[in-house]
């Protein structure tokens, strides 16, 4: 019998080409989408997640594969803790410094 935790969970780690965040789907692919992740309250089913996570470290398509805690609202997965919502929401650059290089260049 699997043991069952009271909080859901789903695998996040980053991309290794572009370093987008990623979560593990119910296909084992990654998807930049959280609310495409596979989530589970199963502890068993969180550590094969996470042993799937490992062989893609080892594929050298991800880094850095952990879990994380998720709520799920009205069938929408969100983030509980501050990282992770900013993790999800993408960069907290401001728009004006996200230039390209050239633009950066002339500034300063």
């Amino acid at each position: 019998m699997s043991k069952k935790n009271d909080k859901l969970k789903i695998v996040t780690a980053n991309r290794l080409r572009e370093g987008d965040v990623v979560y593990l789907t119910d296909t084992g692919k990654w998807s930049t989408h959280l609310n495409q992740s596979r989530a589970t309250r199963d502890a068993a089913e969180l550590e094969a997640m996470l042993a799937l996570a490992e062989e893609a470290v080892a594929a050298r398509e991800i880094v850095a594969p952990y879990d994380m805690e998720v709520v799920e609202v009205d069938g929408i997965l969100q983030p509980l803790s501050a990282r992770e919502i900013i993790r999800a929401a993408g960069p907290t650059v401001r728009a004006d410094y996200r230039g390209n290089e050239q633009q950066r260049d002339r500034a300063a």
